[in-house]
Formats: C-alpha cells, sequence, structure tokens
C-alpha cells in the first residue's frame, strides 16, 4: 500500500520528514519504508510539449518538440497519449537514465529526435509503461524532474499484515498516528443527506439470493454527470500514490478507495439493460467480460453482481466491460457495498485476479464505511463532474452486522504488559482506534469500531493498547525471577560515560561532605534540611548546592600552589519543601567549575588563555555533541535559583535541564576566600543521565557534494549572535546542514555601536548535487529574514 506524506497531512499534522514517519509506522506495527528510489534521475528535467505532428514514416510515432525553459528540441515519440500542452519528463541528450541508459541524438525512420519523454517505467518510478509520464500544472519547464518528484510524490510503501484492512486507506494510517501524537484527526464530511422522498427506490431494484455473501449493498443514482478529465488536484493525489487518471468519474472512485479504504463502483446506468440489481453466484459456463477487456469463465465459487439475468460485475473484484463508464456516459448508478470476505477471496483465487477492491474485501472491508463512502462519492461527483443527485439511497441491509462488547481488566492487562500503563492512556488509546468505552480504573467495557475486525478478545485489546503505548517503551526483563529484576540493569551506565567525557576534557572529578554549617547554606535561596543531633555547628545541615564544595576545594588548590583547576562533582542536594520527613526533596545533580588558565603560553601558544564564559560553553557544546544531542541550545536568562550571575540555560529542545554562568562571588565570600571569577555549570543529573543512555541513530552516508558560502553582516552590537544563528538555520530549508560564525569586526568603519559577523554556510542534499540557483535562493531568504528581523545589512 503506498501511502503519500502530502495526502496524510490533510488528515493530520505531521512533524520530522518521511522517513521519520515511516519509522514510526514502523513501531507502530504497520512496516514502512521509502517507496520513491531517485537516485538515478538527476539529468531528467521537465518539458512541455508545444507541438504533434504524425510521423511521415511511421503510423505508430510522432514528431514532437519539447521545449525546456530556453529551448526547443526534435523528439520522436512512440506514446499512444503524447500531446500538445502537456508537461513532460523530458531527458535530453546526454542524460543518463536508471540502468545506466544514456540519451543520445537519433534519426529514428528519416527523422531526428534529440531526447527522449519518459514514462514511470523508465524512470523506475512504476511499472506503467502504456504511454508517457503527463504531469501537472505546477510542472515548470526547466525545473528539475526531482523537485517536482520530492513536492508531489513524497510517500511511503506499507507491507500491511491481514489483521489490519482499516490501514489500506490514508484515513486508517492517519488515525494510528494521531493517537501516538495526541494530534487531532481532521475528518472529510461523510455525513448522510436528508431527503424527502426516496426517488432512488423507483430507479433501482435490490435482491440478494443470499445475504450472507452480501449482507449489504447501497445503490444510488446521479444524472447529468460530464465525463472528462479530471482536475489537477485529484490527478494529483492519485499519481502521488502511483495511480494513473483515468477519467473523472473513474478517479472519484479510486480517490474514495484510497482516502478512506473502501471500494466503490459505478455503473453506467443506462447500459445496465435493467432497473433490477441481483445479487448470486455464478452458474456453470456464464461469462462475463471484465473492466481489463478478458473474457471470463465464471463459477458457483464466485459472487456476481447482474442486472437480473445477465453478469455485470464481479462482486468485489472488477466491473463488467459492458456496463463500464464511458464518455457517453451521463447517468451513473453507485455501488457501495459490504461483501463476504471468504467469498471475495476464493472468488478472486478462483480467476487469478487481485485488485485494489478484493485486497480490502477480502480482509474484511467496514459495513458501516459502505454509508459513507457513498456519501462521499455523491459530494464529489457533483463537485467534480457537475452531477445531479436523484434523492434517495437503496440500502436494505438484509444481514445487519454488529460489534459485540468485550470487557477489558486491568488485571489482564498488566499481567501481559509487564508495565504501568495509566488509565488515561487505555481510555485514549481505546478511543483512539474507535472504540466505545465505559467504566474506569479496574475495568472497561468497549465496543469495538465496524473498521476493526480483528478486534475480538480481551487479548486484541490489550495488543492495540501495549502497540500505540510503544513496544520500545515495554522494558524488557533481565532477571525473570529475584530481587534484581529491573528495567536497567545498570541504572547509572550513563552517568559513568559523562564523567569519562569530562575526564577526557580535562575536568577532575571531587568528592565533598554533603553536611555544610547553615551559614554555607544558607547562600541560595532555599529551605535547607536540619540535621537532628548534629557533631557540631559546622555539619548541621545537608547542602543545597555543590558549587561551596567546589569553590572550597578551588581556595584549597590555589592555597597549595594550583591555581589552573577544571572540577566536578556530583551528588545530591536537599531541600525542605514543607514539613517532616515527607517535605524533604533529594535532587540529583552534576556541577563543575573552571578557574585561572584554560591553557599556558607554550611554543605552540603565544599567549595565555583564560577560563572564562566562552571556554564554559565550549565544553558544555563538547558534551552535548559526545552525547549525540542534536537539539540542544542556551539563552541568556535574568535570574536563576543557583547562585550563578550573567548566566544561561541549558536546554534540550524546549525542556531545561541545568544552567551555566560565573559563579556567584558570595561562595568565597561565605568561606572567607579570595578565590577571583569562577564559571560553573549545573546539570539536572537526572535528566543528563536519560539523555547519556539514549542510543546513537544511524544515518547513510550522503555521497552529494557540499557547497559552501560565507556571508557578513552588520548589526547592532547588542544583536545576540545566537538569535541570529536560529534564524538562519530555519530557513535553510532542508539543504542547510550547518552555519557558523567564523569572525567578528568591530571598527569604527562599520560604525558606531556595530559590529560585523562573518557566517560560515554549508549546504547538501540527501538527493541530488546542489546547483547554484538551489543555493541562492536559500541563500536569499536568509539575508532578507536577518535584515527585516535583525536590521542587519549585507557588507
Amino acid at each position: 500500500m503506498k501511502i503519500s506524506i502530502d495526502w496524510l497531512k490533510s488528515f493530520i499534522s505531521l512533524e520530522g520528514g518521511t522517513q521519520e514517519v515511516a519509522e514510526q509506522l514502523t513501531m507502530l506495527g504497520l512496516e514502512a519504508e521509502l517507496d520513491l528510489d531517485t537516485s538515478g534521475l538527476g539529468d531528467i528535467i521537465i518539458g512541455e510539449v508545444t507541438s504533434k505532428i504524425k510521423h511521415p514514416n511511421a503510423d505508430r510515432l510522432s514528431l514532437c518538440e519539447v521545449f525546456n525553459g530556453e529551448k526547443t528540441y526534435p523528439v520522436v515519440c512512440g506514446a499512444p497519449n503524447v500531446d500538445k500542452g502537456q508537461k513532460v519528463a523530458f531527458a535530453p541528450v546526454g542524460a543518463v537514465l536508471p540502468g545506466n541508459f544514456k540519451i543520445g541524438k537519433a534519426k529514428i525512420r528519416g527523422e531526428v529526435s534529440q531526447g527522449m519523454i519518459c514514462s514511470e517505467r523508465e524512470l523506475k518510478i512504476s511499472d506503467e509503461h502504456e504511454g508517457i509520464m503527463v504531469l501537472n500544472d505546477a510542472a515548470e519547464p526547466g525545473q528539475s524532474f526531482l523537485s517536482y518528484i520530492d513536492a508531489h510524490f513524497d510517500r511511503i510503501e506499507l507491507d500491511i499484515t491481514p489483521n489490519r484492512p482499516d490501514c489500506f486507506s490514508h484515513l486508517g494510517v492517519a488515525r494510528d498516528l494521531a493517537i501516538q501524537s495526541e494530534s487531532d484527526l481532521k475528518m472529510p464530511d461523510y455525513s448522510p443527506r436528508k431527503f424527502k422522498s426516496n426517488e432512488a427506490e423507483s430507479l433501482i431494484s435490490l435482491s440478494f439470493e443470499d445475504e450472507n455473501d452480501c449482507p449489504r449493498y447501497i445503490a444510488g443514482v446521479v444524472k447529468n454527470v460530464k465525463v472528462g478529465d479530471s482536475p489537477d488536484w485529484l490527478k494529483t493525489r492519485l499519481e502521488s500514490v502511483g495511480q494513473r487518471s483515468i477519467n473523472n468519474i473513474v478517479d472519484i472512485s479510486n480517490f474514495v478507495l484510497m482516502e478512506m479504504g473502501h471500494p466503490t463502483h459505478m455503473f453506467d446506468y443506462n447500459q445496465l439493460g435493467s432497473q433490477e440489481i441481483l445479487i448470486r453466484r455464478g452458474k456453470k459456463g456464464e461469462k462475463i467480460t471484465t473492466l481489463d477487456e478478458l473474457e471470463r469463465k465464471v463459477s458457483p465459487n464466485e459472487l456476481l453482481i447482474t442486472n437480473g439475468k445477465e453478469p455485470v460485475a464481479i462482486a468485489g473484484i472488477m466491473g463488467g466491460l459492458d456496463s463500464a463508464v464511458t464518455e457517453q456516459t451521463t447517468t451513473v448508478l453507485i455501488e457501495s457495498a459490504y461483501f463476504d470476505p471468504p467469498t471475495v477471496r476464493k472468488g478472486a483465487k478462483a480467476l487469478g485476479m487481485s485488485t485494489d477492491a478484493s485486497k480490502r474485501f477480502e480482509r474484511g472491508a467496514d459495513p458501516n464505511g459502505a454509508e459513507k463512502a457513498f456519501w462521499r462519492t455523491i459530494t464529489l461527483l457533483e463537485e467534480v463532474a457537475d452531477g445531479e443527485w436523484i434523492p434517495g439511497i437503496v440500502d436494505p441491509y438484509p444481514k445487519r452486522i454488529t460489534q459485540d462488547e468485550i470487557v477489558l481488566t486491568r488485571e489482564k492487562l498488566d499481567l501481559l504488559s509487564g508495565c504501568d500503563i495509566t488509565d488515561d492512556f487505555v481510555v485514549r488509546a481505546l478511543t483512539g482506534i474507535g472504540c466505545v468505552v465505559n467504566g474506569q480504573s479496574n475495568s472497561w467495557n468497549c465496543t469495538p469500531p465496524s473498521w476493526r475486525p480483528d478486534i475480538e478478545r480481551e487479548v486484541d485489546l490489550i495488543e492495540e493498547v501495549i502497540r500505540l503505548f510503544g513496544y520500545d517503551n515495554v522494558p524488557s526483563k533481565f532477571h525473570y525471577e529475584g530481587i534484581m529484576s529491573g528495567d536497567r540493569p545498570d541504572p547509572q551506565k550513563g552517568l559513568s560515560k559523562i564523567i569519562s567525557i569530562l575526564s577526557g576534557f580535562g575536568f577532575t572529578q571531587v568528592f565533598n561532605n554533603s553536611l555544610q554549617s547553615e551559614e554555607k547554606v544558607s547562600i541560595l535561596d532555599f529551605e535547607s534540611v536540619k540535621m537532628m543531633n548534629p557533631l557540631s555547628d559546622t555539619v548541621s545541615q545537608l547542602r543545597t548546592s555543590l558549587f561551596t564544595g567546589l569553590m572550597e576545594t578551588v581556595d584549597f588548590n590555589i592555597k597549595n600552589g594550583h591555581p589552573d583547576l577544571m572540577l566536578f562533582e556530583w551528588g545530591n542536594v536537599f531541600e525542605q519543601t514543607k514539613p517532616g520527613l515527607e517535605g524533604v526533596r533529594e535532587k540529583f545533580q552534576l556541577s563543575g567549575i573552571i578557574y585561572g588558565r584554560f591553557s599556558k603560553a607554550s611554543v605552540h601558544r603565544r599567549y595565555d588563555r583564560s577560563a572564562d564564559f566562552y571556554v564554559l560553553k565550549g565544553v558544555i557544546e563538547g558534551l552535548m555533541t559526545r552525547l549525540n544531542v542534536n537539539n540542544y541550545s542556551s539563552a541568556a536568562v535574568d535570574d536563576n535559583p543557583y547562585g550563578l550571575s550573567n548566566a544561561s540555560e541549558i536546554l534540550i529542545g524546549k525542556d531545561n535541564i541545568g544552567y551555566m554562568g560565573r559563579v556567584s562571588p558570595q561562595f568565597a565570600k561565605t568561606i572567607q576566600s579570595d578565590v577571583g571569577p569562577c564559571y560553573g555549570f549545573q546539570f539536572d543529573l537526572n535528566a543528563l543521565i536519560e539523555i547519556a543512555h539514549e542510543e546513537p541513530t544511524y544515518r547513510s552516508i550522503v555521497n552529494y557534494p557540499v557547497v559552501e558560502r560565507d556571508l557578513n553582516f552588520v548589526m547592532d552590537e547588542s544583536t545576540p549572535l545566537g538569535d541570529v544563528m536560529d534564524a538562519i538555520q530555519k530557513n535553510g530549508k532542508n539543504i542547510l546542514i550547518q552555519s557558523e560564525p567564523i569572525n567578528i569586526f568591530r571598527h569604527e568603519s562599520v560604525g558606531e555601536g556595530k559590529k560585523a559577523i562573518a557566517i560560515n554556510l554549508v549546504f547538501q542534499s540527501t538527493s541530488k548535487t546542489l546547483e547554484d540557483k538551489d543555493v541562492n535562493s536559500v541563500i536569499d531568504g536568509i539575508i532578507k529574514v536577518v535584515s527585516n528581523k535583525f536590521s542587519a545589512k549585507l557588507r
């Protein structure tokens, strides 16, 4: 099943790229992989057929002229569907097609051909080869075909298990994504219409040989339809999932199928030969010519749609050619039914047929979806084909299908999941997949939706809850018995990694007493925890900060001839939030200090380098890099509770995990020390360990070259450079992989109160070699944003 990313976005807001969506679906149990391989399409451009005449020396060839945005080329083409005005995939002379086929200048039946108009199979996009690939009006002559493909054919391929017929549609896939991402699901309008009199009953008579073969069959009539080309939006939707546009009537049926997963069929009402529709089994020796123009012999194994006498369609598999929609069709009969899954499967296997419709019916379509698909089709026929719905609907529903209530217990859920899943999540997950849920805490009464025939037992509900909770969130059990059971055999493994990284940066680990005097613990605005029977006044309270002990260590080392220091310590600090033991709050923290010289003058360095804020910031950035954190940032803050001045908060995404800045002189004053300026950091160590536990993710090596550009902006001295860099990165689209300031210049030549910032930009595409026009458009956008947002000028 091909799923269009752009189509999915009409149902749900998606974050991340196509690869991220594919990974998310795979973890939901819908195995997904990227569908299109565009690696060999870099030479293909978009052309426009400006003229077409018959080849003078060949009946099945045409002489075309193709405009590539700059020049027109003669091309000999054998495709039956080529025509003037079409936008096409054009391979000029010298282009190399997938399979290492190089296009050369040729003479075909005496006429020169300077290029090739390509089909989808020649481009390795699909197996379609009956004609050339015709692009929509959004295509521009001379445009890279890759950019067109990226914009209109971004899709993934799903390998759907037989128990999930609901995911044979964009709506079904979006429903699962919406639950996991806690997003709203935007539904199309499937509402039934009201009518005063049922005029359709006078035009259609429905009867069933065996209601078990066809529990539900809905029919209606739309008149005055105009058969023709589909609008561009409809063509684009179908093309995005690899389907070829046929005409607006047929395309509507295919669109509804791909959108919501329920097959429908359109008959030419005037070609049915009768107002009667009889659903019955085939007879021995009976024949029907299907839409693929093949005459097929049917038997009692196959279920047929007949006009009372002759078959007009093989139920749930394919329609008949004699009653198919043609250019002369003005009135259509809409079929939207639910057929017995085993009956459809046996018929398809017996005939050696497998169609989009049979794949869905044989797995179990939605009996209530038949009605929704009917009304959706009516709406589209009015919008796209100017049809007029004849009020009424024929829907006898001879064998009503209902869903039995299932009881889900907390005891069974906990037993099978092996982890804690909250009541709120259980209700949200089951409601999200369409269940009607009643009850709370220990027991829920659940009625599955009609589109989930696979949910029959309590264990099926538990499987759904765990699947949506995330299999990767279910802890592994390393010990099945004994006191050592736990979700992590070494919960502080991440701490060892952090210690190793800081030691590699030149830091020394220290350990200080967690008991301090009242004076020392009162530096910060936290209520300290007092000892009941202290040994002395100097160890009467639990520490509120690690910085006090670190400053004492700095003072001790300075007095003993070691003035250049990089120290860190991890441990608990304490706060009394309310009276009693219940009010004692422990905070697991990591703090560090740098003091003195970061590096001495030597043969390798002319001057000393002082340990300052920028050195500290470099340490933090290095730590984040070694921990494979990509969404790290820092932002200046006016105030913080940890005794740091000129501080910045350390962020992972939008979450604060610590601070860095100059350590308050109050610490040195309290310990009666002459220690000068110190710079330090403080982390929430639990949050940092969680980050350290994360496994690095694999990314494929990009084989396309990078393009570097430098920009030089003049801006106010007060403009934060971090904000400028953030704005540049956000406007780099998907090809700016790195941006970095490389020089700051201050001089009267750039203006008083001004600074000139030189910024290096690195561009790279994952799908092609970048050209100047690709990079220049992004750079122009960056210059515009920086100029408008920060009143900067390009130097």
